[in-house]
């Protein structure tokens, strides 16, 4: 292969490698729900494609959305639904009038598999009015933004829109206001949530001037009760609340709420307030200690030994460890679970093994922070671990192996191997012995003789080669002298 293929192909490897990384990319996209009215779609794309709104010149002057997260029921059988009254006040900045097909998301535009995304509106809960009057409405589809079906959860790979008929005159607000009734995605978790999607209010002329958005749950709110919140918002009682000015949407502004379900927050008000009253109960303490954890680290284990940090409560859990440490300081558990949480909670080992993974063996041994965490675990050995806590030992010392370099950590008393050294060919003796002194009489009378099937020695090899040399030096020699002797014939 000449050099000007071999760059060809190497251009061209690299150029499907790039290729395959940006189909990898696309396709593991986030799926989120969509919940903004929105411009009926373009007519040049129609049925054919996923939905693309049409010019206008409406504007979303301003929209007030709330969300009503109810108690749980009674009865558990009763499926949970999450309550949303919205209200859109709507300008035609053009000069003319416009009526058109207002349109809103029934279930979600993308059909991936992440529950983030899970959407899906009670179609006979939906009522629109425009103006305080009602509109009939009218179920309208188009093809998803993903090709993929996720009939799993049972929603239609195409998308469903409640549509309804609008007129905005010139100048004059027009107001939308709906309300419906989601189901509760997060059932069977011990969270849960809404996520509430602002871009495609994007589909409306300018900017949206104001935005004011309230999630109200069945409790009072604390931060540590949050799994996640979409930054911005301000605490009030059991309310949420957002607040935006003069933006154009994207999906960086569209909101998510992960909360701890009403009967899990409930039992850790009740644990924190068991420990107030006896603060030195181990078996109390132990328990909000584990509780603290449950909601700091959440451990992907199907991407190896990747995790993310609730940064809320991970302080509380680091704590609350401590806490263990001191009422029973020779109990080797209660120092591997300190050395644990002390491992998560390190921002250099969350930098490395968080959801945005770096590169591996950054974290030097000497690191103060990785010291602790091995002056825990020599506790913890020298105290000696329960049977059911060997899973979680074997797993946080392989993360720390592979994140660590130059450490090889060996719970005492676990069976090493011994790496027995190949077997090694003892080298040949060098015996001093002359070599023979070779004469031009001798290799001129030299015979050739047969081959031998013996591998030859260094001794013998250096023979032959000094015979060979002596060979050529006579040969040139004779041609030399008989060239000189016809030379000198014909002078005569």
């Amino acid at each position: 292969m000449n050099k000007s293929s071999l760059i060809q192909n190497q251009t061209l490897i690299k150029s499907i490698l790039v290729f395959m990384f940006l189909a990898l990319v696309s396709s593991t996209s986030i799926p989120i729900v969509r919940a903004d009215a929105a411009p009926p779609p373009d007519p040049t794309v129609g049925g054919i494609g996923p939905y693309q709104p049409q010019k206008t010149n409406v504007q979303m002057i301003s929209e007030t959305v709330f969300i009503d997260v109810p108690q749980s029921p009674s009865n558990v059988q009763e499926p949970k639904q999450i309550k949303v009254n919205a209200s859109f006040t709507m300008r035609n900045q053009g000069q003319t009038e416009e009526q058109m097909q207002v349109i809103f998301p029934l279930t979600r535009l993308n059909t991936g598999g992440t529950e983030e995304a899970l959407y899906q509106i009670d179609t006979s809960s939906f009522v629109i009015t425009v103006n305080g009057q009602h509109v009939p409405i009218t179920t309208i589809t188009t093809p998803p933004e993903e090709t993929a079906s996720d009939m799993d959860h049972g929603f239609s790979p195409d998308v469903q829109w409640a549509a309804f008929e609008v007129t905005f005159p010139v100048q004059k607000d027009v107001i939308l206001e709906v309300e419906y009734e989601m189901l509760n995605p997060y059932e069977q978790e011990d969270f849960t949530g809404i996520a509430y999607i602002l871009e495609t209010g994007a589909g409306w002329y300018g900017n949206i001037l104001s935005a004011d958005i309230t999630v109200r749950l069945p409790y009072q709110i604390e931060e540590i009760a949050l799994y996640y919140a979409k930054p911005g918002y301000a605490i009030s009682g059991k309310e949420l609340h957002w607040s935006l000015k003069d933006f154009e949407p994207t999906r960086e502004d569209n909101l998510d709420v992960r909360v701890v379900k009403e009967e899990q927050w409930q039992a850790i008000v009740d644990l924190r307030s068991k420990v107030k009253r006896n603060p030195n109960d181990v078996d109390l303490q132990v328990k909000l200690a584990d509780t603290y954890v449950s909601l700091s680290v959440f451990s992907m284990k199907p991407y190896g030994y990747l995790y993310s940090l609730n940064h809320r409560t991970s302080d509380l859990a680091v704590e609350a460890r401590r806490k263990v440490v001191d009422l029973r300081l020779e109990w080797g558990d209660a120092h591997f679970r300190l050395a644990e949480i002390l491992w998560y909670t390190n921002p250099k080992v969350e930098k490395i093994l968080g959801e945005s993974s770096a590169t591996l063996g950054s974290i030097q041994p000497n690191d103060p922070s990785i010291q602790e965490v091995l002056h825990e675990l020599d506790l913890a050995w020298s105290y000696g671990l329960s049977e059911d806590i060997h899973w979680d030992e074997e797993y946080l010392l392989t993360m720390i192996n592979r994140a660590v370099p130059g450490l090889n950590l060996i719970p005492p008393g676990s069976p090493t191997l011994t790496p027995i050294p190949p077997t090694q060919t003892p080298a040949p003796t060098v015996k001093n012995t002359s070599l023979p002194t070779a004469s031009p009489t001798l290799l001129s009378t030299v015979s050739p003789t047969p081959i031998s099937t013996k591998i030859s020695s260094p001794a013998n090899d250096y023979v032959l080669l000094i015979a060979a040399l002596s060979l050529i030096i006579v040969g040139g020699t004779y041609i030399y002298m008989n060239r000189s002797h016809n030379v000198g014939n014909q002078i005569k």
